[in-house]
């Protein structure tokens, strides 16, 4: 019996190890991975909908700097953005916030481009290639936010989420951190990496079905 592959989209971070950098050194808590993982996914979203209309009227040489000249508009709005509704947030982020420009997820958009049909189909093809990206956006989004909800929760017995302006809400459920290794990069990695290792294992064998 052979096998091939059916359709099946992991996750960009648990699945494929990609965008690691922000979700390890500045995800360490709930409202960072939160911020950081929607910033994502609607820059991912945003791109999407302009890049047709880019491509269809800048001529092949220019589309490379004006889609990346795209993109980090997009992630100075979400940005300024962040800013307005949550200065503290914006400022745990620091340089990760205009970095949304070069995002995983963000650079795949980019990568892609419109897709190619030569049977016409051409809607049907990019209906099907922004789906894949919004899948990916999202889990990247997911996965960000559980990164940070378990780090602070590990490293500092809370849980915390902005509030418009400048305010916050903490939910503490420790006295004392419980593994304060986990707020610190170290602790991310070490934390990615075992998440990354049961997605794969719950996952195995997916994406593939007898024929």
């Amino acid at each position: 019996m052979s096998e091939r592959r059916a359709p099946f989209v992991p996750n960009p971070v648990l699945g494929g190890l990609l965008g690691i950098c922000p979700l390890v050194a500045a995800a360490n808590t709930l409202a960072n991975g939160f911020v950081l993982g929607v910033g994502a996914a609607l820059s991912v979203a945003l791109l999407a909908l302009a890049l047709p209309s880019i491509y269809a009227f800048v001529p092949d040489r220019l589309r490379a700097p004006s889609s990346l000249a795209l993109s980090a508009a997009f992630a100075l709005l979400i940005g300024t953005a962040v800013e307005a509704f949550s200065p503290v947030t914006a400022r745990g982020l620091g340089v990760y916030l205009p970095l949304l420009a070069v995002n995983c997820v963000s650079l795949q958009a980019l990568r892609r481009g419109p897709p190619n049909s030569d049977h016409g189909n051409l809607d049907g093809a990019r209906r099907i290639g922004n789906a894949s990206l919004l899948v990916e956006a999202l889990g990247y989004a997911a996965a960000a936010t559980l990164i940070g909800a378990l780090r602070e929760l590990a490293g500092a017995g809370t849980l915390s989420l902005p509030l418009p302006a400048g305010q916050s809400f903490l939910l503490s459920l420790a006295d004392e951190s419980p593994a304060p290794l986990f707020a610190a990069p170290a602790g991310g990695f070490i934390l990615l990496g075992s998440l990354a290792a049961l997605y794969r294992i719950a996952t195995r064998g997916r994406g593939r079905k007898k024929a």
